[in-house]
């Protein structure tokens, strides 16, 4: 009996662990975007902006005013990113953000 309590709350541990990365702090980085790109209907035009994703919501920022939201999934990918990135369709829609260092990428929800 004294052992199955031990292993419930070895496993119970181990749950825990596993699941605190979710509750990690957001990916907040700057990114200067050169051409006009789109997100959420919203219109980015040159300038510096930054891209704040916690779990699955992005929050991009100019000047620390809320400029655009989406929604997207995190990506796990082989390698870790070279840089940070946005990837755009041929329309100037982002599609998903590449931040540096990381081995996922954040896939913006399709509208």
């Amino acid at each position: 009996m004294r052992m199955n309590r031990w292993r419930s709350l070895l496993s119970v541990l181990a749950l825990a662990v596993l699941a605190m990365p979710a509750f990690g702090k957001p990916v907040m980085k700057t990114i200067t975007i050169s051409d006009s790109r789109k997100i959420a209907g919203k219109e980015l035009k040159n300038n510096d902006y930054t891209f704040k994703v916690d779990d699955t919501k992005l929050v991009v920022e100019l000047k620390h005013k809320v400029v655009a939201e989406a929604t997207g999934r995190w990506e796990p990918r082989d390698q870790k990113n070279d840089g940070d990135a946005l990837v755009s369709g041929a329309d100037g829609q982002i599609l998903e953000l590449r931040f540096s260092g990381e081995k996922r990428v954040f896939v913006i929800a399709s509208m």
